[in-house]
């Protein structure tokens, strides 16, 4: 036994290998057995080496208890949920189960992750289809990656809607990040492209944003949609984005507004024209809308490009300087060709506010505009003036003119400095009027204003004695036809004559006798529903105080006396108030403007 003992050992240092190998089952036990007479310490570990634990039990397989199958099924089924458990058991059953929480972590994130993948796709998808739903007919930027509303005007002068999506521009703003250019995206594109050779001019009035987030180089020249702008800041505008082209020769200049397309064409055909790109307006005009818009419809509002053609003639006209505004008063208003559907409110105002309004005015803010609006004698035409005003308002510089009609309103910008005193807009001229709901064909504005020396109150007064002093301001028609035509005044200012007055007869009487005038007169108005006794005592005594008038008047020998009592004759002339413009209807002459031949009608 020994030298069997003592002779295997060389041969399992000369073979290592074969030590190494496993031995059988068989001749384990026989040496083990041998071994145990001699060294029972040593067999005792030799045969512990020697042992074989079962192999788990697969998924499945019979061979374990019920209460074992019990707490494995729920280890699995808690791991899946992402719980984890400490115990012995529960470990050896995930062992057993072949899952561990890893694994189902890691199946449960992947799922997580490809659902909000699919979710985000699905919102990019959506997002990019309304983009290009809000772009309609303008073109955009697609290279590179990006898909922005943006154009190349020129390869120095950029057209884009308004970069949306951060909280520097407001909630509204925050949101339009959706549908709209969003901000990283454009300063990502122009990081890219222009790379501090950018500045970015806003005309937006209702959203700004933080001018840091391109890096400070953000100018405001603000004005409000479907508007045109101060003509005054045509001209900064141009000179500032001239200034910044000439820094560098890759400097380019990026004009926005809400969508990029009207308020932006209004300041980028302005400064084509300031760069001579081109000699005219409707050049300038006509290029960027092929730029901008596949169907060429970028600037089309009339007043705005009214507006361009403005500064046209201020740069070849003025030197490049736009003129003070010119003081007027607007008298009042005829429509030609008018039909029955349109009896318009009014509002005049300025970039300062309103300066006018038929629903606040005293003498018609009572009144339908079916009441205010006076149809002539000439078929077609209907005329709305202020009767004992000398106006409607004083005008200088920009103003607006905004009809508010049932049908549809309709508006326009103008320049008492770059118009006549009257002027005439078709339907073409006219903002908004091809968006109304019956057509009108022919229809046209005409606009009656007269140059103002600030002689005359505009504001009207509310109690009789303010009226009175309104009333005093003028000259009273020497005509002995004296109707309450006669309270109208013929000078605004002290250069004008009879032909500036609103309220004159001129129109398709002379040939009448005034005996039968005043009759007819007297009759119309008692149809109004005026009292007819009454009217005719008070067209008696008007017209014996504008005899007297025209007398002092026509006497070079009166002299302050005459005036004196002049002054009286007047404080005596009552004015007049809403319910008088309905009986003046009745003699729709006086509405006349003192056209010595209206305006026919076809």
């Amino acid at each position: 036994m020994e030298s069997e003992s003592t002779s295997s050992s060389p041969q399992l240092s000369a073979k290592p290998s074969e030590a190494e190998a496993p031995k059988p089952i068989a001749s384990q036990n026989n040496n083990s057995a041998q071994n145990t007479s001699k060294t029972p310490a040593s067999t005792i570990s030799s045969w512990a080496k020697t042992l074989n634990f079962p192999q788990p039990v697969a998924p499945g397989q019979q061979g374990s208890t019920v209460g074992d199958a019990g707490t494995s099924s729920f280890s699995r089924f808690a791991s899946g949920l992402g719980l984890s458990f400490t115990s012995k058991a529960s470990a050896a059953n995930d062992r057993a189960g072949g899952n561990s929480p890893t694994t189902q972590s890691g199946v449960f994130e992947s799922i997580t992750k490809g659902i909000i993948d699919t979710s985000l796709n699905a919102v990019k998808a959506v997002q990019v289809k309304a983009r290009h739903a809000v772009s309609q007919n303008k073109r955009r930027y697609q290279e590179g990656g990006f898909d922005l509303d943006m154009t190349y005007i020129t390869e120095n002068i950029i057209a884009m809607g308004f970069p949306a999506g951060d909280m520097s521009s407001g909630f509204f703003g925050y949101v339009e990040g959706f549908y709209r250019n969003h901000m990283e995206e454009v300063i990502k594109f122009f990081e890219t492209h222009h790379q501090g050779k950018y500045k970015v001019y806003n005309l937006c009035s209702e959203r700004l944003y933080d001018a840091s987030l391109f890096g400070g180089k953000v100018a405001s020249f603000p004005f409000d949609d479907h508007n045109c702008p101060p003509i005054h800041l045509i001209k900064l505008f141009c000179l500032s984005a001239c200034s910044w082209l000439k820094e560098d020769i890759l400097n380019v200049v990026v004009v926005h507004c809400k969508a990029g397309m009207a308020r932006t064409g209004l300041m980028i055909c302005s400064l084509l024209l300031f760069l001579k790109f081109f000699p005219t307006a409707e050049e300038c005009i006509n290029y960027y809308n092929q730029k901008r818009c596949i169907d060429g419809k970028a600037l089309i509002l009339p007043s705005q490009i009214r507006y361009v053609k403005y500064f046209e003639r201020i740069l070849t006209q003025f030197g490049g300087e736009a003129p003070p505004g010119r003081r007027c008063m607007l008298r009042g208003f005829r429509f030609h060709k008018c039909s029955s559907w349109i009896r318009p409110s009014i509002t005049i105002s300025s970039h300062s506010g309103i300066l006018f309004s038929t629903k606040k005015h005293p003498k018609t803010k009572d009144l339908m505009p079916e009441d205010f609006w006076i149809r002539t004698k000439r078929k077609g035409i209907m005329v709305f003036a202020l009767p004992g005003e000398p106006g409607l308002t004083e005008l200088a510089g920009d103003f607006k003119i905004y009809f508010h009609d049932h049908q549809g309103d309709f508006y326009c910008w103008l320049n008492t400095s770059m118009m006549e005193n009257r002027l005439i807009l078709d339907v073409s001229e006219l903002d908004g009027f091809d968006k109304r709901k019956l057509p009108s064909p022919g229809f046209k504005v005409e606009i009656v204003m007269v140059d103002y020396d600030g002689s005359v109150p505009v504001k009207p007064k509310a109690d009789g004695a303010s009226k009175g002093k309104d009333l005093r301001q003028g000259n009273v028609s020497s005509s002995s036809e004296g109707t309450k035509a006669n309270l109208n005044k013929n000078k605004v200012s002290g250069g004008q004559n009879r032909g500036d007055d609103v309220f004159s007869d001129s129109e398709g009487e002379e040939g009448t006798p005034s005996s039968t005038r005043s009759q007819t007169r007297a009759s119309q108005t008692a149809a109004a529903g005026v009292d007819s006794s009454s009217q005719k005592e008070q067209i008696t005594n008007l017209t014996h105080n504008t005899e007297q008038l025209s007398l002092r008047n026509s006497d070079p020998k009166n002299g302050a006396s005459e005036n004196k009592s002049e002054t009286v004759e007047r404080a005596a002339i009552p004015n007049l108030g809403s319910s008088d413009i309905k009986a003046i209807a009745a003699d729709a002459s006086v509405f006349s403007f003192g056209d010595d031949e209206d305006y026919e009608s076809e």
